[in-house]
């Protein structure tokens, strides 16, 4: 996907994402009008205690470097130490929010985990790009945020979909 500038890479193994997932649910403090244009129904990272465990083990190890590989980013303002994240996990189901229109993120760029496959529907759609990216659970998807990959999410039809998503700004 190298010429969509989308680029999927295994990242988190399924008993993690499972355990992300549970401890959300466990938590239930959804909310739903943290974003302005585009709002989901949501839960930030640090509301189940997670946020600096995945801040520092993930995005700093993997996550930043991987980005500054595939796009070439280069410069101090883009050293991990550089980077903050606003992390948050989605959720779409039928009752709620099953699907997110065409946008852009309001980032660098972003990360999207996909952290179950136990529903039908759903994905990533890139519409410049006519993609439609629906990860295995654990993957990764990285994606420019501004201007060139507008995307939504695609409505699930049956169960209960779950990512979790780094909108990545360089501070440097």
């Amino acid at each position: 996907q190298g010429h969509t500038n989308v680029f999927s890479f295994e990242l988190l193994t399924p008993k993690c994402c499972d355990y992300l997932i549970n401890l959300a649910e466990s938590k239930n403090c959804w909310t739903s009008g943290r974003h302005e244009n585009y709002p989901t129904t949501d839960m930030l990272l640090e509301a189940i205690g997670m946020k600096e465990a995945y801040e520092n083990s993930v995005l700093q190890e993997y996550v930043y470097p991987m980005a500054n590989y595939l796009w070439k980013l280069e410069g101090s303002k883009w050293e991990p130490s550089n980077c903050t994240a606003e992390t948050f996990l989605v959720k779409y189901d039928m009752n709620s929010q099953s699907h997110l229109s065409l946008h852009h993120d309001s980032a660098n760029y972003t990360c999207v985990i996909a952290l179950n496959d136990d529903f039908e529907g759903g994905g990533t759609y890139f519409d410049r790009q006519k993609l439609l990216v629906r990860g295995k659970v654990g993957s990764a998807t990285l994606h420019p945020a501004e201007i060139t990959h507008r995307h939504g999410a695609r409505a699930i039809t049956s169960g209960v979909r779950y990512v979790l998503i780094s909108f990545i700004r360089s501070e440097g």
